[in-house]
């Protein structure tokens, strides 16, 4: 297919769908201050992305093959579903998928907001101070770890030991605040990758949103008609046979039922991923 128009304003009508679902998932803020803007900050990268051929760096799949399936193709007509609109839509969910749960990062709160939430917790879990200590409402213990394959663990569990750590905190935090590691270390990303499990729920759960918005929820909820036995309109399905398509799993399981994905829907019904992307 041709390249993208790089307008975000009067966007090509084939990024109605992946624009509508990345507004849910990417929205820029700021449209709703200033107008002429582009409602989601993910369409100028994906643009250009897809112009770039850099959306093939995790997909493999192609647009003919993609028409050439013909099981998927039957399902998009039954529902109405423009075949193209639904092309980039599958890509952009695809690209955002892959930049949460291959290429994730997770972030880490800097030095000084880890401090203040500790003491935090110690400060609203002391219960009394006697001459002979301290004492707490619950149970309470501080966990050191050292390595990462040959872990060496430190536990501090002492009510008094706790209780001085956190003071010693507590009259040292104009200091620490003050110290240059602490301002300018606001957050700390390393690279993450999650189980590829999450990454198909991910998936799954990005199509959900997206047949659910309000434009998308009765217009492509259809019951089949007479003559039509046989096609199958269950959107889970057609999700399914996407993450055999798009080889987020090559067990064809996916391809032949939806009952292996309704299993990774059950096990992650919930879920809340805390990777942030690493593209968008």
């Amino acid at each position: 297919m041709e390249k993208l128009k790089e307008d975000c304003i009067i966007t090509d009508e084939r990024l109605e769908n992946m624009k509508a679902i990345a507004e849910l998932y990417v929205p820029n803020l700021e449209a709703e201050i200033y107008k002429n803007i582009c409602t989601t900050t993910a369409l100028p990268i994906f643009i250009k992305r897809y112009n770039q051929n850099k959306l093939k760096e995790y997909g493999k799949f192609t647009y003919e093959k993609y028409v050439a399936n013909k099981e998927i193709q039957d399902t998009l007509k039954g529902l109405r579903i423009d075949i193209d609109k639904f092309w980039f839509l599958l890509l952009f969910i695809f690209d955002y998928t892959c930049g949460t749960c291959i290429d994730g990062m997770k972030g880490y709160g800097a030095g000084i907001e880890q401090l203040k939430e500790a003491v935090k917790a110690i400060v609203e879990n002391h219960e009394r101070t006697t001459p002979y200590g301290i004492t707490f409402k619950s149970p309470i213990k501080i966990t050191v770890e050292i390595g990462d394959k040959d872990k060496r663990t430190i536990v501090i569990d002492s009510p008094d030991a706790i209780a001085h750590t956190a003071a010693s905190i507590i009259n040292s935090i104009n200091e620490i605040e003050d110290h240059p590691w602490m301002q300018n270390q606001r957050m700390t990303f390393i690279p993450t990758e999650e189980k590829q499990t999450i990454h198909i729920w991910m998936f799954y759960k990005m199509f959900q949103d997206f047949f659910n918005l309000p434009p998308y929820k009765k217009q492509f909820n259809r019951r089949r008609k007479k003559g039509e036995q046989g096609l199958s309109l269950s959107k889970i399905f057609l999700v399914s046979k996407l993450i055999y398509f798009t080889r987020l799993s090559t067990n064809t399981k996916f391809d032949e039922s939806d009952e292996n994905l309704r299993g990774y829907i059950s096990l992650h019904k919930g879920r809340i991923i805390n990777s942030v992307n690493s593209i968008y």
